[in-house]
């Protein structure tokens, strides 16, 4: 086993087929995120992206980008918008960490969005979740089905009653699968950038950093067969309430950046939003809605099956990661105790005053 690294803007045409053709192995290479696109959109926004290739006897068996952040540390292609990670590899094949760490020319990579099913990466996890989608397979009636006897029978009811009572008090509603409105998408960032700011204070708001904007707005405006962005909105009238930006790939779409106006909260029009991009995804090919990690209750509600993510580190040498874990397993063990549960209280208090 070799591994060798390139830039990105290496990738010839001889690599591009054969990582596309070991998308076709695995079921969870149908995410966008593992799409040659995606890592090259990434590129363009940051040049600090690279590949790591793997070859077996001349044969290509592994490709990995990331981004060589400095000497010491790596991260995920992407970063933090990444929502699935780690290299696009032909079945069985498993690699040696450290030795493919070492091939990065780093010594840290943390993942917090990797499949499960990965075995070699799942020995340096502490942390493990679960990303929620919708079974879309054989349409919207087929999903409906499901939901019914997995979840809230009464769901999709709800949702089709505040349909109404939301044309009825403020106008037709007007649904968009796919629009290409430069209005409606500067509108959504606004109300995400909005809504970090009133949540978790401005300084998080993801939106203000400029190769984040870069890379949506190539994800926007790119439409392929393999990977397209995606705008979905939703109007009462004349007024937009809700919005939806993400990515697709021939069979997924991945839920990522949703947003609605709390001026409608009663009427929850982000719950109609994604209850109509179900109800159209058959008419893009779609057979999964990925939502992502986390367990939100629109998520737990609507979601009929998940998939399985591992959190931790890879480290050279190999107490950093395990110095990390420990940190980590003391911080929940923390949070989880009486103690934890009275410094809750008292920032809570503070914050009121």
């Amino acid at each position: 086993m070799k591994f060798s690294l390139i830039h990105v803007k290496e990738l010839d045409a001889s690599l591009l087929v054969q990582w596309k053709g070991m998308l076709q192995t695995n079921t969870v290479y149908c995410s966008p995120y593992y799409q040659p696109v995606f890592t090259m959109i990434a590129s363009h926004a940051r040049d600090d992206a690279r590949l790591l290739i793997c070859e077996d006897q001349n044969r290509l068996t592994g490709i990995w980008p990331f981004h060589a952040l400095s000497k010491f540390r790596s991260e995920a292609i992407g970063g933090f918008l990444s929502d699935y990670q780690g290299p696009v590899r032909l079945p069985s094949v498993e690699w040696r960490m450290e030795e493919a760490l070492k091939s990065m020319q780093c010594r840290y990579l943390g993942f917090n969005h990797m499949p499960a099913e990965f075995s070699d990466f799942k020995r340096y996890a502490w942390l493990h979740s679960q990303s929620h989608i919708l079974d879309m397979t054989g349409g919207f009636d087929a999903y409906a089905m499901r939901l019914t006897e997995k979840r809230d029978a009464s769901l999709l009811k709800k949702v089709a009653t505040n349909e109404r009572k939301l044309a009825k008090k403020f106008g037709e509603l007007r649904f968009e699968m796919q629009s290409s409105s430069q209005a409606d998408y500067q509108a959504l960032l606004a109300g995400k950038s909005e809504q970090f700011a009133r949540t978790v204070g401005a300084g998080h708001d993801i939106f203000r950093l400029e190769w984040v904007c870069a890379m949506l707005e190539e994800i926007r405006t790119t439409q392929g067969a393999e990977f397209a962005g995606i705008l979905s909105t939703l109007h009462a009238g004349d007024t937009l309430i809700a919005a939806h930006f993400g990515m697709r790939s021939r069979q997924v779409l991945h839920y990522w950046f949703p947003w609605y106006c709390t001026d409608y909260a009663e009427y929850s029009p982000g719950l109609i939003l994604l209850a109509q991009c179900a109800r159209n995804a058959e008419g893009l090919g779609i057979t999964s809605i990925d939502l992502g990690r986390g367990d939100q209750a629109y998520k737990l509600r609507f979601a009929t099956g998940a998939n399985q993510l591992c959190e931790g580190v890879i480290s050279s040498p190999a107490i950093l990661a395990q110095m990390q874990a420990k940190l980590y397993q003391g911080k929940q063990g923390l949070r989880q105790s009486a103690f934890g549960e009275q410094l809750r209280k008292l920032r809570a208090t503070l914050k009121a005053k």
